[in-house]
């Protein structure tokens, strides 16, 4: 989203998102112990929304994969 609107990524003032869609598919128990791994990817920005797509691995092995579609919030929203 900072790129789109050419800005570095920690300038201020800091974008601030909401979740408005998040959904999960569990493929494998997560084991306990062993470092988490998770990858994200931009998938989709249109406007005010992202969509990144996300795995969680341990092991070397996904045991979790997911999307989460955020929007920015609008100035004052939250306050």
């Amino acid at each position: 989203m900072a790129r789109s609107q050419n800005r570095e990524i920690d300038s201020e003032p800091p974008l601030r998102f909401v979740t408005a869609s998040l959904k999960v598919d569990y493929l494998r128990p997560t084991p306990l112990g062993p470092p988490l791994k998770l990858r994200g990817t931009i998938a989709e920005v249109k406007g005010r929304k992202v969509v990144v797509h996300i795995t969680l691995s341990a092991n070397d092995e996904v045991c979790a994969k997911g999307e989460v579609v955020a929007v920015v919030m609008p100035e004052g929203m939250g306050r």
